[in-house]
């Protein structure tokens, strides 16, 4: 077994830049000896220690921790050491397994889609829902997307947009017309903007391009005064499937609802 590794040697066998290993050596992590030449020497001890320091930078610690570490270990500190490892790694398959749920959910939704009813207005019951949103004016289509990235910017949770069937845009009717008014994403987090309330909801949706929507919306106002009903808030448009799951634009998927009651 060799006694001594040069440094081109230890950063091949660690896969890092031979200017980390200068760096651990300027901070005081670890200590190489020198050849008669000057070149840097390692030793199985310094081995070791770069063990350890791989460990301790995984955990996200910094140099200042790790060299308190290294000064200090001892059983009850390694102890120390690795129920910190421990909980690094709970924490991490707890993240792995929400994504993974989330991931099933939308798996399930874009699946789902193949099973509606297209072209018909219908009345449904929905909870509580949660929202953020972002209020500004939209006089584009491709707006709606640059402000859905915008509000998913601002919150905590990691919202992917693939299949994410959770998102859309408030529209308002003002002086006898449809205005889009804000953007929303439906939210698990306790922290809201706004609610949509729990109850009856119309509900239309249809397949392909967006131009269709406007005569929608008036289609939908005059279903719902000839049954009987009263609009109680805004036209919410959902979209189920859009650019970011298809190129195929007769794939494109957009639901609308409001809310209604019984005249």
């Amino acid at each position: 077994m060799k006694k001594y590794y040069k440094i081109n040697e230890i950063a091949k066998l660690y896969n890092i830049k031979t200017d980390s290993l200068r760096y651990y050596e300027e901070v005081g992590l670890i200590c190489p000896m020198r050849s008669k030449s000057n070149y840097r020497l390692y030793t199985l001890n310094d081995i070791y220690i770069l063990n350890i320091i791989r460990d301790c930078l995984k955990l996200g610690y910094d140099t200042s921790q790790i060299k308190e570490y290294l000064d200090n270990r001892s059983v009850n500190n390694t102890i120390a050491f690795l129920k910190e490892e421990e909980k690094l790694i709970q924490r991490q398959i707890r993240d792995l397994q929400s994504t993974l749920s989330s991931i099933q959910t939308r798996i399930e939704d874009l699946d789902r889609t193949k099973q509606i009813d297209f072209n018909t207005c219908k009345i449904e019951a929905y909870p509580k829902r949660y929202c953020r949103y972002l209020k500004e004016k939209i006089d584009q289509d491709e707006k709606i997307d640059f402000l859905l990235t915008k509000l998913t910017e601002s919150m905590e949770e990691d919202i992917s947009v693939l299949g994410n069937m959770d998102s859309g845009s408030v529209v308002e009717y003002k002086n006898d017309e449809f205005v889009y008014t804000s953007v929303f994403i439906l939210t698990q987090e306790e922290k809201h903007d706004f609610i949509l309330d729990e109850g009856m909801y119309c509900t239309y949706t249809y397949s392909g391009e967006y131009d269709r929507t406007n005569q929608i919306f008036y289609k939908m106002k005059d279903w719902i005064q000839e049954h009987n009903y009263k609009i109680e808030g805004p036209f919410l448009e959902f979209l189920l499937i859009d650019i970011h799951e298809t190129k195929k634009v007769e794939e494109y998927i957009t639901s609308i609802h409001v809310k209604v009651k019984p005249r």
